[in-house]
């Protein structure tokens, strides 16, 4: 069918796209205001006056049909507020939409302040990015419609306008195939959406302004295809389902002419239920071996293979009228199909990538979601690649860093000049970078801050002839190793030739699987989805405030009932039965957060347990990835009022946690917590312990996935006395 000539559901625009309503009164004397709403759609009736000289205002929207969202639409608008109307303009319906939610969003932070009224204001608004998305990943674990479902309100309320919708990977195939009924057969893992599922879900997107843009993961990841159709794949195919997470060496066999006539049939589907012109066709993580193997007995190159393999899969989504969405790696050596947006994952590199044929390219590089960072950051992560940079200054002094991340081994080379920097990080992960840090002013020997695709580093050089240092991924320390380079030190790469120019079409917040079900799934999205969604729409420059217009923005999702007020209370309940247990559970909680980065990730890897049949019931799945406690306490009396107050839950914490089976394992981070409670006493009232720095250090290590919250604050408490 068309897209054009896809129906579009008929709720009322209130009932679909507008909030709860918070009535205001207009007060005497209060100036120009608006103080409720007449003659409103059916949602906001509540806003009527009962008495109709208290000066009620008329809202005033567009006459405008139902139509599809399409990318690059005007999603601009005006939002005027005076004594006698609110006018909310717009070319679009999703333009209205943002005007509502501008409106509804001004309306609860005056009734946050104590307001009655909103003043007479004028508002232009228009997004930075066009394309402002949420990928959900369902092959690995999947969520249940309605949850998902529940998620569009929230992406609608945080001007997200994608939902990239992960179908397919190596663990699972989950969308009905009419066609090729074995791949729900055999592929589904026991859970897939049907194709009218998928109508549903894309039609109440579309009421939302919001676009779902299918992946279908291919060359790799493509186990569970492997077991409905195994000659499709390199030999040997896989027998059995692949219950474990990473990357594994299932390929698809592009000389298969069988392969091709799949994946038309799959992607003529496809276009039927998805009306969006852009398929997502993955590419990122194939094992080469397979098509090495077969470049090899072709006499070709491994390039050649993929070059062969892109332009028959382009020709296929021409066929269909469909443009591609593709995985940086899809950039690196081959010309991709006229019209391609490329989706960058692997760092700032992955964003100078100018292949021929790219259109637009997408950033998900540190918007990651379940890994699990700080929201800022994410906020951090601007839009625009910085450019590589520059070389040392001659005559710096080098460095070589030795450290286990995880499981991943990383290395490095440091030049260090004065208060100069600069840093060239890889890892047996993707980490390839190169990156300019801040030189902290007064630290023996140095010690450096940088953002990196793993996250937050803060680097402290050794000591004394060691060469240990120590290392800071995100919140977790661990000992790393500087040796300095004389003779062999490296020289800094030249940049890269620079390429035509390709636009940034915005991006899309990531979040994978692996430790997400749909008792974290809200837990795991907000409120750091709106620090990216911030980024996309308006992309600013001043973070000052950041902290405080998150807890707005979500305080205000909450009120109008976008997203839960306490996504976790399933979660502590499922863990603490008992009410008195779960309170004293939760009140611990406040002084752990869950390891981020892959911290946890690669904790179960050296535990085998980086599989689907992990339950994800441990205290650190139902932590938030930021201590709301940590974030609240600024001055020294609050900080001593509860370290007080918590050093004297210890014992009761201790009975709490021996008691259960499931929580002991947490049992070793109480000692830990009572060290930092005394070095907390002495660091806010003014007294520097010799051993401070030691014993921060020591204190960020993973325990059951999780660790102390407070290390990261009494760092800064102890740079404030230095």
């Amino acid at each position: 069918m068309p897209a054009e000539d896809r129906r579009m559901p008929t709720a009322p625009l209130a009932d679909a796209l507008l909030p709860t309503p918070q009535a205001l009164t207009l007060l005497p004397g209060m100036g120009p205001a608006v103080a409720g709403l007449r003659g409103v759609p059916l949602g906001w009736r509540a806003l009527l006056p009962t008495d109709e000289s208290a000066g009620a205002a008329r809202l005033v929207l567009p006459h405008l049909a139902p139509r599809l969202p399409h990318l690059g639409d005007d999603e601009s608008f005006q939002l005027r507020l005076a004594a006698d109307a609110v006018h909310v303009q717009a070319a679009t319906p999703a333009g209205v939409q943002h005007g509502l939610h501008a409106l509804s969003q001004l309306w609860h932070a005056a009734r946050t302040a104590g307001a009655a009224t909103l003043p007479a204001l004028q508002i232009d608004d228009e997004p930075c990015h066009p394309w402002r998305g949420l990928l959900v990943d369902v092959a690995r674990r999947p969520l249940p419609l309605a949850a998902l479902q529940r998620l569009l309100d929230g992406m609608a309320a945080a001007r997200l306008n994608v939902l990239h919708w992960h179908l397919t990977d190596d663990q699972a195939w989950r969308l009905e195939s009419a066609r090729y009924p074995l791949l729900q057969q055999r592929a589904s893992g026991g859970f897939f959406y049907t194709l009218d599922q998928a109508r549903r879900l894309v039609d109440e997107a579309a009421v939302r302004g919001i676009r779902v843009v299918p992946e279908l993961d291919l060359p790799g990841h493509c186990w569970a295809l492997g077991l409905a159709y195994p000659e499709l794949l390199c030999a040997p195919a896989p027998t059995e389902a692949q219950r474990g997470f990473g990357v594994f060496g299932a390929a698809v066999n592009p000389d298969s002419d069988a392969l091709y006539e799949v994946l038309d049939g799959v992607l003529g589907e496809w276009a039927e239920v998805f009306p969006d012109p852009f398929i997502h066709l993955g590419g990122d993580e194939l094992e080469p071996a397979a098509w090495t193997r077969l470049a090899e007995q072709r006499g070709g190159s491994l390039a050649a293979l993929q070059a062969a393999y892109l332009a028959r899969v382009g020709a296929l989504l021409q066929r269909h009228g469909r443009k591609l969405v593709a995985w940086d790696e899809m950039g690196q050596s081959t010309a991709l199909p006229p019209g391609t947006l490329l989706q960058c994952w692997r760092g700032e590199e992955a964003l100078r990538l100018a292949p021929s044929g790219l259109s637009g390219r997408l950033r998900s590089a540190g918007f990651y979601l379940d890994q699990i960072h700080p929201a800022a950051y994410h906020w951090r992560r601007t839009m625009q690649p910085p450019a590589r940079p520059s070389a040392p200054a001659a005559g710096a002094q080098a460095w070589a860093l030795q450290a286990t991340v995880g499981t991943w081994q990383v290395e490095g080379q440091l030049w260090l000049s004065g208060a100069e920097a600069r840093l060239h990080l890889r890892s047996s992960g993707t980490l390839d970078e190169w990156l300019a840090p801040r030189v902290m002013p007064g630290a023996v020997p140095w010690r450096l801050q940088v953002d990196s695709d793993l996250g937050e580093l803060e680097f402290w050089g050794p000591l004394g002839d060691s060469g240990g240092g120590w290392l800071r991924v995100g919140a977790l320390r661990q000992p790393c190793d500087w040796q300095p380079l004389v003779d062999e030190a490296p020289a800094w790469p030249a940049a890269p030739a620079a390429g035509a120019p390709v636009s940034m079409l915005g991006g899309e917040a990531a979040l994978w699987a692996e430790l997400v079900e749909e008792p974290q799934l809200a837990l795991r999205c907000w409120p750091r989805a709106l620090a990216v969604a911030e980024r996309l729409w308006s992309d600013p420059a001043d973070d000052r405030a950041l902290t405080q217009r998150l807890a707005a923005t979500q305080r205000w999702l909450v009120d109008t009932g976008r997203i839960d007020a306490d996504p976790a209370a399933p979660l502590f309940a499922a863990l603490c039965p008992d009410p008195a247990d779960r309170a004293l559970l939760r009140s611990l909680a406040l002084w752990l957060e869950p390891g981020a980065g892959y911290a946890r990730q690669h904790a179960k890897k050296r535990a085998q347990a980086y599989t689907q049949d992990e339950a994800l019931n441990r205290l650190a799945d139902a932590l938030p990835a930021e201590s709301p406690l940590m974030a609240a306490l600024r001055d020294a009396p609050s900080w001593l009022a509860v370290l007080t107050e918590a050093r004297q839950q210890l014992p009761a914490w201790r009975a709490m946690l021996a008691a259960s089976p499931m929580l002991a394992p947490a049992l070793p981070l109480l000692d830990v917590l009572a060290d930092l409670f005394a070095l907390g006493d002495s660091l806010w009232t003014g007294h520097k312990p010799a051993d401070a720095q030691r014993r921060l250090h020591h204190a960020a290590a993973l325990v059951d996935e999780m660790l102390p919250a407070l290390v990261q604050p009494l760092q800064r408490q102890l740079d404030a006395l230095a």
